[in-house]
């Protein structure tokens, strides 16, 4: 636990304009105008806003988002209203989280004032080397569909352990554990329409679907055609597995029969067989970690640390671009080339020294430290870019699911949720509807040139790193943001690209996820669609060295804003997705 030092009254002038209502062709004009860049024509639909005085909720999609606000209405508080969040997520968007899986819970206590972050993340099994992944002749599987398929990409899943501890530490009494497994297993047994990003996703991953028979059986038709948008999909295995564990307990999936089944789907999987064990299982913890703490322009910011290199890398981009007075350069060329090498510099120094700090050593110290980030926007040139000095950030699954949540108390719920790749593994336990994880492909596939043991490769009981960024922010001792996002090592620039928005450029929590985004993760900049077609930017860019490239969007940040002053809140739903802001 790291206790908040906070108490300080608030002073100065909040950022962000709360309570607006704006036509979407006068929101277009404004980021026009104010940003100085166009908008992406992918986002077509409205984006999901709400405000609310009381309590908040912003998910991936609008049956999550309804269940947990109905917890809160029933007297829960965040952390309830997580819990059967993510049960309702494990039903509706499959393809991203779920009992298979893992994930970083961030709290925030409004009676204490404590910042608590607990780690679900999955770990390896004890069998784990650090060449599993390579062929009999010594070869490293392709990434896909051989790395992340079958079940030796399957780490041991910590969501359902995780939420219990959650439950137990912070539960507002009104609801029992088991109890908030029944919105879940309502939509389950009674179905829900196909919506159109689910249905690409199974056509996406058809082949890997199809290696399974549980997985072809769930979302593939009688044909063994994708499942088309509209279709109305029960999952009954699903909702057993479910009342299962309300009527056994949760140990059944570590311990007891549910624990054989999950085993046994892995070491006996027709691809990729694995090496998960009975004991790994069993041993599985989750464990309270410190969050990893920075502060930009006077906010506190608060996110996940190691085994995640989320927040340090997060805080790390923030240091350096303190140095530069963004809001007077605009959001023009030269912010972009500012922008993309400072990320840069924060994933050589992630690819570098982060991972699971009960093997490693992680310099946190030095990483989050000011000075650093000084240091290293000196290193930024004006009119060139910096050559690149580690190696590429390893491909990592982009489908995983972020959770903010404002109760009425006064705490806060920011769980970042995942099972990696699409579908994780693609494989299914048998019989109980939920797919496996396939996290240890997060995990270096081999050593570097000249370095026999990076921070990251695998390891017996090793989490992999992570890029999962949930993230707290406090001005003057008060919650102001609470935000995440999926997307592999994309949730990082993601999360920066917002905080930047709201923070130097006053924006919305609407515009500031609307406005499209620049990353630089391993020495290419990455723009999205709106940015990549304008000639004037590529040409700025590639006049200083970058090699520009198209990452059409990515993300799906679930942000809530708080107006200390007011009491407001404001939800804001990613329009990349498919999720929805509500509140009271």
């Amino acid at each position: 636990m790291l206790t908040a030092r906070y108490g300080r009254l608030l002073s100065g002038v909040f950022l962000i304009n709360f309570g607006l209502r704006i036509p979407l062709q006068v929101l277009a004009a404004f980021l026009i105008l104010t940003a100085g860049l166009p908008i992406s024509p992918i986002f077509s639909a409205p984006l999901s806003s709400a405000t609310g005085k009381k309590a908040m909720v912003a998910t991936a999609h609008p049956l999550a988002t309804q269940a947990a606000l109905q917890i809160l209405r029933d007297g829960g508080n965040a952390a309830d209203a997580a819990i059967a969040a993510q049960w309702v997520l494990n039903v509706v968007e499959p393809q991203s989280s779920g009992l298979g899986g893992g994930g970083f819970f961030l709290y925030y206590e409004a009676k204490t004032k404590g910042v608590y972050f607990l780690d679900g993340r999955e770990s390896a099994p004890k069998d784990a080397t650090p060449d599993m992944f390579r062929d009999a002749k010594g070869v490293i599987y392709p990434f896909s569909p051989d790395r992340v398929t079958g079940g030796l990409p399957v780490g041991v899943p910590g969501t359902l352990r995780l939420l219990k501890r959650v439950h137990e530490r912070f539960t507002a009494g009104r609801h029992a554990f088991e109890a908030l497994f029944e919105p879940a297993i309502d939509i389950a047994d009674k179905g829900f329409p196909v919506y159109p990003r689910l249905a690409r996703m199974i056509d996406m991953q058809k082949q890997r679907l199809r290696l399974f028979p549980d997985s072809k059986k769930v979302f593939l038709d009688e044909h063994g055609q994708p499942l088309q948008p509209g279709t109305l999909l029960k999952q009954p295995d699903l909702a057993g597995t479910f009342r299962l564990i309300q009527a056994k307990g949760a140990g059944l999936f570590y311990e007891g029969a549910l624990a054989d089944e999950i085993v046994r789907a892995v070491r006996f999987a027709p691809f990729h067989p694995g090496r998960l064990t009975n004991q790994d299982l069993f041993y599985y913890a989750v464990k309270e970690r410190e969050a990893v703490y920075g502060s930009y322009r006077g906010y506190d910011v608060m996110s996940a640390g190691p085994p995640s290199s989320g927040g340090t890398t997060l805080i790390e981009a923030l240091h350096i671009l303190e140095n530069y007075d963004l809001k007077s350069m605009g959001r023009g060329i030269q912010f972009m080339h500012y922008f993309a090498e400072a990320q840069k510099l924060a994933f050589q120094d992630r690819n570098q020294y982060l991972g699971d700090p009960d093997f490693v050593k992680v310099p946190l110290t030095y990483l989050l430290s000011k000075e650093l980030g000084k240091e290293l926007s000196q290193k930024i040139q004006a009119q060139a870019i910096l050559p690149v000095k580690t190696p590429v950030t390893p491909a990592q699954g982009a489908h995983t699911s972020h959770i903010s949540i404002v109760d009425e108390f006064g705490n806060i719920a920011c769980f970042t949720t995942t099972i990696e790749h699409v579908f994780g593994s693609a494989l299914m336990v048998p019989g109980r509807g939920f797919f496996l994880n396939n996290e240890l492909t997060d995990f270096d596939p081999e050593p570097w040139p000249g370095n026999n043991a990076p921070a990251n490769l695998p390891g017996p009981d090793k989490r992999p790193r992570s890029s999962m960024t949930p993230t707290l922010v406090f001005k003057d001792g008060k919650p102001v943001f609470v935000l995440g996002s999926p997307g592999g090592s994309t949730i990082i620039a993601t999360v920066l690209n917002i905080l930047v928005n709201l923070v130097d450029y006053g924006m919305s929590a609407e515009n500031a996820l609307r406005a499209p985004k620049v990353m630089n993760r391993d020495g290419s900049t990455e723009l999205e669609t709106a940015l990549f077609n304008d000639k004037d930017v590529k040409a700025g860019l590639v006049a200083r060295g970058h090699t520009v490239i198209k990452n059409a969007y990515y993300g799906n940040a679930q942000i809530i804003a708080m107006d200390p002053e007011t009491g407001e809140l404001r939800g804001a739903s990613d329009p990349r997705g498919e999720g929805r802001a509500e509140g009271y």
